[in-house]
């Protein structure tokens, strides 16, 4: 699923932002506070940039492999999760079915070889719940157990803030409650104190005034949103989750909950509670949120709705034939889908997969005439921008209308006419065309006597 296409595909979605910012890391330095080429970026902690830079930083320099390597190591280690955890329960080849429910979601398989945090979040705070879940199968969590499930959580909140902490504060505390494991809720809270103190500490080294206001506005929850575009908002979410996102899990978790309620299930009752737990009681939390919400933030259900898959696929393979069947010809045709693309459809037509590196390879060609700092402002495209070399620097266009030549900036042709309507004798010479269709190129800017 992940050959050649991980290595064929350009940077895409979110991933420039990704790549950007360990290259902060390894080029300016800036490894505990985030910045995005020359600009502070401290919406929230950033550990898959993190780990990128450190990849960079021994192999010579931050690259699209340097965050994609990672990427898919989260990916495989969940899908491995999944696997351990149906397997005894089951037979190989529902567990194995249980795996390809993780890797073939709509909502991982859309960014299979793509870099961003959802994965890696979702692969950590499992992560936590599956040592958390040995431990209850062995009959004991030692102390020494909750402190790598700490550890583990806090790993999860520093990839993209503490609010996905929840899945297992209230999934795994749920499930305590329910089933009266009094005992466990000191190491519980040991686990999440240490997590939430970590996590917090990271905030509190990086915060400047007015940091506070924009982590309240990047958690969404100071945007006004009026009662009904707040409605349409949840409404569509629920849609999309249910009906594109969750599947197959979607298909498959209320008629567990309802085969749950009837006491259906044998000795993989208790680790059908757990899953089932953990993927909804934070998922609920999301259709109350105050503010926006996207599919993207209910990812770590998944991998629980994985592990109920490959039991369900086992237990109801001949009670429940076309419930199964169905859920069994989603996970066939995505899998299909992501080796066609990858194997077939991608090799065939590189150059509609591979945008930004076409750009950055006419950027490389117009910076060969002289080595200078290439200036970008926020509308740039940072996918492009990963394959970029350095010097890079995000800037405003007051900055580009005050510096100094040699120097080459990305603009489009909007900001080009605002620079000149306050300096008429701006000197800058268009050079290869990146976007079109905004009509953005790259400019060398020249003192103004040359010719």
């Amino acid at each position: 699923m992940a050959f050649p296409a991980v290595s064929l595909r350009g940077a895409h979605f979110e991933e420039g932002t990704v790549i950007g910012l360990a290259r902060g890391a390894v080029e300016d330095g800036q490894w505990l506070s985030p910045h995005l080429y020359g600009v502070r970026y401290i919406e929230r902690p950033v550990l898959l940039s993190w780990i990128a830079a450190a990849i960079g930083k021994l192999s010579g320099g931050v690259s699209v492999w340097s965050a994609r390597l990672p990427h898919l190591l989260f990916l495989l280690a969940g899908g491995l999760m999944v696997f351990n955890l149906v397997l005894p329960h089951t037979r190989k080849a529902p567990a194995v079915f249980g795996a390809l429910c993780w890797f073939a979601c709509p909502m991982v398989s859309q960014k299979f070889v793509t870099a961003e945090p959802d994965v890696t979040l979702s692969v950590l705070l499992f992560g936590g719940f599956f040592l958390w879940w040995k431990g209850v199968s062995s009959g004991y969590i030692s102390i020494f157990r909750w402190l790598a499930i700490g550890l583990l959580l806090a790993a999860a909140g520093l990839a993209k803030g503490p609010q996905p902490i929840a899945y297992f504060a209230l999934g795994v505390g749920t499930y305590l409650l329910v089933k009266r494991r009094w005992s466990d809720l000191p190491g519980f809270v040991l686990a999440n104190a240490m997590a939430g103190l970590i996590v917090a500490a990271w905030y509190w080294m990086v915060m400047i005034p007015g940091d506070v206001t924009g982590w309240i506005a990047h958690s969404r929850l100071s945007e006004g949103m009026t009662m009904m575009q707040w409605f349409r908002d949840h409404l569509d979410f629920v849609i999309s989750l249910f009906l594109v996102e969750w599947l197959p899990g979607s298909l498959l978790l209320f008629p567990a909950i309802a085969a749950l309620a009837r006491n259906a299930f044998g000795r993989e009752r208790d680790l059908v509670l757990a899953v089932i737990l953990y993927a909804t009681v934070a998922s609920m939390m999301l259709l109350i949120w105050p503010g926006g919400v996207a599919t993207r933030y209910a990812m770590p259900a998944n991998l629980a709705l994985a592990v109920l898959g490959g039991i369900l696929f086992d237990r109801w393979w001949a009670a429940r034939s076309n419930l199964i069947a169905v859920s069994n010809t989603v996970v066939t045709g995505i899998s299909t889908a992501l080796i066609l693309l990858g194997w077939i459809i991608i090799p065939l037509a590189p150059a509609a997969f591979s945008q930004s590196k076409v750009s950055a390879q006419a950027i490389a060609a117009v910076r060969e005439t002289r080595p200078a700092t290439l200036y970008v402002t926020t509308s740039v495209d940072l996918n492009t921008l990963a394959y970029a070399a350095a010097p890079v620097r995000m800037v405003g266009l007051k900055d580009i209308e005050n510096m100094k030549p040699p120097a080459f900036a990305i603009l489009r042709a909007s900001e080009l006419s605002e620079i000149i309507a306050q300096k008429p004798d701006f000197a800058a010479i268009a050079h290869a065309t990146l976007n079109k269709g905004l009509l953005t190129r790259i400019y060398e800017i020249r003192a103004k006597q040359e010719p």
